[in-house]
C-alpha cells in the first residue's frame, strides 16, 4: 500500500532501472559512513588524511561532471552508465586492497570520476522514460527507495563489520563492489532510442554545448541556488552533526544511529504523504519552502545545548526529522525542474551542472563546518547554517520571474 501509488505509473523500464538504484544503493549505504573508520582504524591513515580525501574526491567529481554531462549527451546514457559502473566496480573491489595513501587516492578518484557516469546518465534515462505529467512522483519514489537501499545497507554493514577484523570490511567492500556488476546487468537489459544519444529533429540543434546551457538563466539560477541549499544542509549535516553531537553535547556516538535513523525512516513512510501534498503547489513554492523548512530543523539543533543530555538528543532526532521533510520536498522537484528547463540536445549537460550541487557543496560544508567546530564556534556555526537556509530563497524567486517571463 505504500508505495503502490507510485509503482502503478513505473512502465518496463522506469521499473528496471528504478530497482538497479534501489540495489545499488544498499551497497552505498553499507560503505557510506565507514570509510574513514576503514582507512583509519584498519588501514592506519591518519583522520586528516581521510577528511582530506573525502574534500579531493569532492573536487574531483566536479572537475569531471563538464565531460561526463557532454558524454551523455554525444554517445547517450546508456554507454556511458556502463562504462560508469564497470569502473566503480572495480574501484570498490580495490579499495578493499589499499596499503598506501597513493593507492587510496587513485581509488577515490576512480569512484568519483564513475560517480559522475552514473548519476547524470540515469537521470536522463528516468527522464526520457517517464511521461512528463509523472516525472515529479517516479523522482520522489526513486528518493524514497533510495533511502530505502541506504537504510538496508547501514543495517547490513552492522551485522558485518566487527570492529578491528579486516576481513568484514573487505566482504563489505565486495558486496558494495557486486551491486554495481548486478546494477549493470539491469542497464544491458534496457533497450529502446530513450537510452541511447539523442537523435535531434529536423527544427533542433543537431548538437549542443556548456554555452547553450548557459544561456538558459532559469536552470543557471536552479544550479546555484541548489549548490547554496545544500552547503547549508546535506554539506553541513553529515560533517558537522556527528561532530557536533558527540563533541560538543557529549552523546554517545550509538546516538549518531537513532539521529540519522530517524531521518531514513522519516523518508521512507513519509514521501507519499509529502507528495500529494506538494503537488496542491508550483514547483517554484516548493523549491522556496525546502529552505524555510531546513532553517527550521537547525532552530532544533540549536536548542539541543541547553536541554539536558537525553533531551538534547531528542532534539537532534527531531531536527532531521524536520530535515527529512525538505529533503522530501526538494528531491522530486529539483530534478523535475532541471529537466523540464532543459532541451533534449543538452539533457546530459544539464544533469550534470544539477549534480554539482552535491559535489560543490560536499567542499564548502565541511570547510565552513570544520574551521567553525575547530575554532570552538559551535553556537555561531549553527547560526550561520540557519540563515544560510535563507540565502537561496531569493535566487528561486528570481528563477521563478524568469521562467514565468519566458514561458
Amino acid at each position: 500500500m505504500l508505495f503502490k501509488e507510485f509503482t502503478v505509473l513505473l512502465n518496463a523500464q522506469s521499473r528496471k532501472i528504478i530497482f538497479g538504484i534501489s540495489l545499488n544503493a544498499i551497497g552505498g549505504g553499507m560503505t557510506l559512513s565507514l570509510l574513514l573508520v576503514y582507512l583509519h582504524d584498519m588501514r592506519g591513515f591518519t583522520n586528516t588524511f581521510g577528511g582530506l580525501l573525502l574534500a579531493y574526491g569532492s573536487i574531483v567529481s566536479i572537475i569531471a561532471s563538464t565531460p561526463m554531462g557532454a558524454l551523455v549527451d554525444r554517445i547517450g546514457p546508456k554507454k556511458v552508465m556502463i562504462g560508469g559502473l564497470l569502473l566503480n566496480s572495480g574501484a570498490a573491489f580495490s579499495l578493499s586492497l589499499v596499503h598506501t595513501h597513493l593507492q587510496a587516492t587513485c581509488v577515490i578518484t576512480l569512484i568519483n570520476i564513475a560517480g559522475q557516469a552514473i548519476w547524470p546518465s540515469q537521470s536522463v534515462i528516468l527522464t526520457r522514460v517517464t511521461p512528463v505529467k509523472d516525472r515529479q512522483k517516479i523522482f520522489g519514489f526513486n528518493f524514497m527507495l533510495l533511502n530505502l537501499g541506504l537504510g538496508l545497507g547501514g543495517l547490513l554493514s552492522s551485522l558485518i563489520i566487527q570492529r578491528g577484523d579486516l576481513l568484514s570490511f573487505q566482504i563489505m567492500y565486495w558486496v558494495d563492489g557486486s551491486t554495481f556488476l548486478l546494477y549493470l546487468l539491469i542497464v544491458l537489459s534496457l533497450h529502446g532510442e530513450n537510452v541511447n544519444r539523442y537523435i535531434p529533429k529536423d527544427d533542433e540543434p543537431k548538437q549542443g554545448s556548456y554555452r547553450d546551457l548557459f544561456a538558459i538563466k532559469p536552470l543557471m539560477l536552479l544550479g546555484i541556488g541548489g549548490i547554496t541549499l545544500f552547503t547549508f544542509g546535506y554539506g553541513t549535516i553529515q560533517a558537522g552533526i556527528p561532530v557536533f553531537a558527540t563533541q560538543f553535547l557529549g552523546l554517545s556516538p550509538k546516538w549518531l544511529g537513532i539521529i540519522f535513523g530517524v531521518n531514513t525512516i522519516s523518508i521512507v513512510v513519509f514521501q507519499p504523504l509529502v507528495m500529494r501534498i506538494i503537488e496542491k503547489y508550483s514547483k517554484y513554492a516548493a523549491l522556496i519552502a525546502v529552505g524555510l523548512v531546513w532553517a527550521l530543523s537547525w532552530l532544533f539543533v540549536g536548542a539541543a545545548p541547553f536541554l539536558p543530555l537525553f533531551a538534547s538528543g531528542i532534539a537532534l532526532s527531531l531536527s532531521q526529522l524536520v530535515f527529512a521533510v525538505g529533503e522530501m520536498i526538494q528531491a522530486p522537484t529539483i530534478p523535475t525542474l532541471a529537466n523540464e528547463l532543459a532541451p533534449e540536445h543538452i539533457r546530459g549537460r544539464a544533469n550534470a551542472w544539477i549534480s554539482l550541487q552535491w559535489s560543490v557543496s560536499g567542499v564548502l560544508g565541511p570547510a565552513i563546518t570544520g574551521l567553525m567546530l575547530g575554532a570552538d564556534l559551535s553556537n555561531a556555526w549553527v547560526l550561520v547554517m540557519f540563515i544560510g537556509c535563507f540565502v537561496s530563497i531569493p535566487l528561486f524567486l528570481k528563477m521563478r520571474a524568469l521562467a514565468t517571463a519566458q514561458a
